[in-house]
């Protein structure tokens, strides 16, 4: 009994927490334009029979939504590149980044951002690691991320590197400690095997699949 549980939740589970994440995505970014384009739709509804139904209307609005999004984001990707669009783009960033509250919370998003997401197709993270933590007799694996600011630099004795280590099972949370290069000891595994064993709590090794749930 307690065998087939399990076999059932290792089924189960990776499909429904990706439905569920994939319908939070979806509805975050669709939301705000609902009843906007559910509104025009209805306003053919004597003339297509689909949409005499609600929940089908409120199917097709969000797949329209999501329709020219990505449409739109294509095209602005297209402008980016254009140099009176780049001009604008910086005259904005400007603006914004004079502008009390605002300012701090847009430049933060605007830097993680940019982090993240890189035309180069730079990694995040460069390299996984390990270091000392919480406590020298003990080692927690981390991810080599960017540089040391200069203030930093200049008041400390040593070279740092600023490691962020992922909590596990949420490794979205973590700390970001700024470690010894000497002290930090770098492991031929890759960012996304680190991930699979953090989030796993370590039943999952670097190169390990889960097992197939359907063989007896």
């Amino acid at each position: 009994m307690r065998k087939y549980l399990i076999a059932g939740l290792i089924i189960l589970l990776p499909l429904a927490l990706t439905v569920m994440l994939f319908v939070f995505i979806v509805d975050l970014f669709t939301s705000p334009f609902l009843n906007m384009v559910i509104g025009f739709l209805l306003k053919y509804k004597q003339t297509l029979s689909l949409l005499q139904n609600p929940a089908l209307v409120k199917f097709i609005a969000r797949v329209l939504i999501i329709v020219l999004l990505l449409i739109f984001i294509f095209l602005l990707g297209i402008l980016a590149r254009w140099f009176f669009f780049k001009a604008l783009i910086n005259w904005t960033n400007k603006i914004l980044s004079k502008i009390p509250f605002v300012k701090s919370i847009y430049n933060s998003l605007r830097d993680i951002v940019g982090a993240f997401v890189s035309e180069e197709g730079r990694k995040a993270f460069e390299y996984t690691t390990m270091v000392e933590f919480p406590s020298e007799k003990s080692l927690c694996i981390g991810f080599k991320s960017g540089e040391i600011p200069k203030e930093i630099k200049e008041k400390s004795k040593h070279n740092l590197k600023p490691v962020f280590l992922p909590t596990a099972p949420h490794p979205i949370s973590g700390y970001l400690v700024l470690v010894q290069e000497d002290q930090i000891y770098d492991i031929k595994m890759s960012n996304e095997d680190a991930i699979k064993f953090t989030v796993s709590c370590g039943l999952i090794l670097p190169g390990e699949k889960l097992p197939d749930a359907t063989k007896k």
